[in-house]
């Protein structure tokens, strides 16, 4: 926490304190001090610090994470320096995140891992840690200043990448960062950071190129790239960039079933690009300038000859230009005779004319 955070939560506090004792007419009737803090009277404990302990853990075994939570902060604010204070930490808040105080809960974890070189929970606290971020990256609220007499109306998402890069820090090689990894890849997918998302996918395939995630990633990246291309259909390298993670994991999973998901995705980036060009030369036919309709249509054919978008381009190239020769034609339309016309005709309405400028086409050339 920074400095100006620290100092803003400690006025906020001593607000709230005068707010009280101006309501109450004396100080006294609900805060007391111990150890140098103002406290509310209420967290004054009752009992040794053991019993306190006992009781918290009963709670958690009954699902009481009310209670769970009242006994342990007696533990925790009044004996943070003994053993019982230390472990009570790590119950806080599991307390909390049972209670959906999600920030709270994160900065007690933080404080048990803190308290302590070697903690006994310290996998199980980076598995709470990352339950926390994955909570928050799916739209759970943080109390505003990490404070609990303020609601929960803050967005969770930039604390939820803090703690995702907390756990791939603590555990760089175990199974808990790649899951981090991809879930931080998600999350910044969604806040529509496309580059930092797949930086953090191809981590996963570096850092854990034989395990499950690293064909997960690839096909993640793929679909970071067709969600990028049709918000940015302009920029040229979406497409180079999918090529060569198409690549790359051919080359790295070579049976991998997921590969013909890959392909269709780079398949639809080409028919996005395609269609950009497409709608131009649309655009430019819309307002008669028929010879730069003609330019955009042969590009889209020229790049992208394998699309729907090519073979759509191709009947608007046969209403326009009279030079286009549709390569689905094998023989030149100034060679028939009217026989020959006439059976043509006749196929190509079997299979459906690709449009009707074809058959006005070929008829004005049979006829003369």
């Amino acid at each position: 926490m920074s400095f100006k955070y620290q100092v803003f939560k400690t006025a906020f506090s001593l607000l709230s304190l005068a707010s009280c004792a101006l309501q109450n007419d004396t100080l006294d009737a609900s805060f007391t001090i111990r150890n140098g803090k103002i406290i509310e009277i209420s967290d004054v404990p009752t009992m040794s610090c053991e019993k306190h302990f006992e009781a918290g853990a009963l709670a958690i075994k009954n699902d009481e994470w009310e209670e769970a939570a009242y006994q342990f902060k007696m533990v925790t604010e009044n004996f943070p320096t003994t053993p019982y204070g230390h472990e009570g930490y790590y119950y806080l808040a599991i307390s909390y995140y049972y209670l959906a105080e999600y920030d709270l809960a994160n900065n007690l974890f933080s404080e048990y891992l803190q308290c302590q070189t070697s903690p006994r929970f310290f996998q199980e606290t980076i598995q709470y840690k990352l339950a926390i971020a994955d909570r928050l990256a799916h739209g759970a609220k943080r109390r505003l200043f990490g404070t609990k007499k303020l609601p929960k109306w803050a967005c969770g998402k930039e604390l939820a990448l803090e703690i995702y890069d907390e756990v791939i820090a603590a555990v760089p090689c175990h199974e808990i960062a790649s899951q981090a990894l991809i879930a931080k890849g998600y999350l910044l997918w969604t806040m529509g950071d496309h580059k930092a998302a797949v930086e953090s996918f191809q981590l996963v395939i570096k850092r854990f190129a034989k395990s499950e995630f690293a064909p997960e990633s690839f096909l993640l990246i793929s679909k970071v790239y067709v969600d990028q291309a049709y918000r940015e259909c302009q920029n040229p390298d979406i497409l180079a960039f999918a090529e060569i993670n198409l690549g790359r994991f051919e080359k790295q999973f070579p049976r991998e079933e997921r590969l013909l998901v890959a392909r269709d995705d780079l398949r639809a980036i080409k028919e996005i690009y395609a269609n950009g060009l497409y709608q131009m030369g649309l655009f430019y036919e819309r307002t008669c300038q028929k010879h730069a309709a003609i330019i955009y249509y042969y590009n889209a054919i020229h790049q992208f000859p394998d699309t729907a978008i090519a073979e759509m381009s191709r009947c608007r190239l046969l209403c326009l230009d009279v030079t286009y020769q549709d390569p689905y034609v094998e023989e030149e339309p100034g060679d028939l005779c009217e026989d020959d016309d006439q059976s043509m005709q006749e196929e190509i309405e079997e299979i459906e004319p690709r449009s009707q400028g074809v058959f006005e086409r070929r008829g004005q050339l049979s006829g003369s």
